[in-house]
């Protein structure tokens, strides 16, 4: 099982919500591989995927919202993260009949969640705190 310790939210609840979820469909994925149901793959594998993109955007607006000044360098990540993603499809529909497939699919799941999450989120966690705690002063 997949968890995210306390120390990598992010204290944006929409994007530590997103995170959550994202964590609980890669904990769904491995489960069926450990229980012997890789055909369930072929329904939450591409569950991942759409729902991995929704979160990008979501994140992309968020941090544009709050005029991150990296937001075009986490848009390219992110986009960068597409090739993992199509990747995690087509092992997806390997894992049936290919054993070897199931672990490769395992692994990337854990790789994107670090790459996105723990390389790359945290960057603007200091960021989004500063500006969460503006919005919330009152004016003098």
């Amino acid at each position: 099982m997949v968890e995210i310790s306390p120390s990598f939210k992010i204290d944006s609840e929409a994007i530590d919500a997103d995170h959550r979820h994202l964590v609980e469909i890669i904990n769904e994925i491995t489960q069926a591989l450990d229980d012997g149901r890789p055909e369930e793959c072929a329904r939450l594998v591409p569950a991942f995927v759409d729902f991995s993109k929704q979160h990008f955007t979501r994140e992309e607006s968020l941090l544009a919202e709050y005029s991150y000044p990296l937001v075009e360098k986490h848009r390219r990540h992110h986009h960068s993260l597409n090739d993992k993603l199509q990747i995690m499809l087509d092992l997806s529909a390997k894992v049936v009949d290919h054993p070897p497939a199931r672990e490769s699919l395992r692994k990337e799941l854990v790789f994107f969640l670090l790459d996105d999450v723990i390389n790359e989120d945290l960057n603007f966690k200091a960021f989004l705190s500063k500006a969460h705690a503006n919005e919330t002063k009152p004016e003098t």
